[in-house]
């Protein structure tokens, strides 16, 4: 009795997530053709008469994007499941894919309800960087070079990679999905370091054909800069002015760490490399991180909106720093 009780449970909570992933929908029509029944037969699995064979559950775990162990709950204690997709873009569907995902994910976690991001940042995060095409591409092949031996300059690997069109529509919507939902971002001093050191890295390495090149790429980070602190000074972000809280921590925050948050459930991307990371929906790491991040917020200074000197020369000094490396290349021109 308690197996079946809690099978129901689990089951229950399957619905319910799915309802709110769905809610324009007919949910029995939606599980019908899922999983090639009646939609009476999807009812009676909806009300938890019928258990879900595992197979079905995984088609619809599958489908609707759910990670198995945020229902499971159940590794060990010193376990976690996570979700992992390599990115080698030597086949671009790899990368489609992943990004198709994270789109998706993010326009679902709109839809919930009290969403919220919340993130810790050693590098600018990638929703910064997606309204700059060429950045963004540049993000791709600094990760193809150091993960997967990319053997081309950036040149020849933005014209291979960058005429597909569905990555543009990806991108665009992840950006724009991200810019829909309230987020707390904690960043450093250094946070912009990374990619500035990685465009002096492969311009030493001679990986641009054309020092035009690189000097845009410069112009389109000095552009980002620019907005994000448009971003802050008002505390909102987008054409939607959504919440945007940003938080300048004295200390370095470790890793980057994202957690997608609302009322039911929570996810955490865990960076890696360049661009990829890990994601798990494991409830007891994603309530430690969101612990975690809370706490360093609450120890950093909160700069959107408020400490407006301590805003000023935070950006004047991201934008100093890329200025010098700008000057140092048209130095050689």
């Amino acid at each position: 009795m308690k197996s079946e009780k809690l099978l129901n449970e689990k089951q229950k909570f399957l619905f319910d997530i799915i309802k709110k992933l769905s809610p324009d929908k007919t949910l029995a029509s939606v599980i019908s053709g899922l999983l090639g029944g009646s939609n009476e037969s999807a009812y009676r699995r909806i009300r938890g008469e019928v258990p879900l064979y595992f197979e079905e559950a995984v088609i619809l775990c599958n489908h609707f994007h759910i990670s198995m162990d945020s229902l499971v709950g159940g590794t060990g204690q010193n376990q976690i499941l996570c979700n992992y997709s390599p990115l080698n873009l030597t086949d671009v569907n790899d990368y489609l894919i992943f990004v198709k995902n994270a789109s998706d994910s993010l326009e679902r976690s709109g839809l919930s309800h009290k969403c919220e991001i919340i993130l810790s940042a050693i590098d600018i995060p990638l929703f910064h960087v997606l309204p700059y095409r060429e950045l963004t591409l540049f993000k791709l092949f600094s990760g193809s070079k150091s993960v997967y031996g990319c053997k081309t300059d950036y040149d020849t690997f933005a014209k291979e990679v960058g005429t597909n069109k569905c990555m543009d529509e990806y991108h665009e919507k992840t950006m724009i999905n991200y810019q829909l939902i309230p987020s707390t971002e904690i960043w450093t001093d250094s946070t912009t370091d990374a990619i500035i050191k990685l465009l002096n890295y492969h311009y030493e390495m001679n990986h641009f054909n054309d020092k035009k090149t690189f000097l845009s790429l410069c112009g389109q980070l000095s552009d980002l800069i620019n907005n994000l602190q448009a971003w802050v000074e008002k505390g909102v972000k987008g054409p939607k002015e959504v919440p945007f809280r940003f938080y300048l921590s004295d200390t370095d925050v470790g890793n980057s760490y994202i957690l997608f948050k609302n009322a039911e459930t929570s996810s955490c991307f865990i960076k890696l490399y360049t661009i990829n990371g890990l994601i798990t929906s494991d409830k007891r790491f994603c309530k430690e991180t969101e612990n975690w991040l809370i706490n360093t917020a609450h120890r950093s200074t909160l700069i959107s909106g408020a400490s407006e000197k301590i805003r000023f020369n935070f950006f004047e000094e991201q934008m100093r720093k890329i200025n010098v490396l700008m000057d140092k290349i048209e130095g050689r021109l």
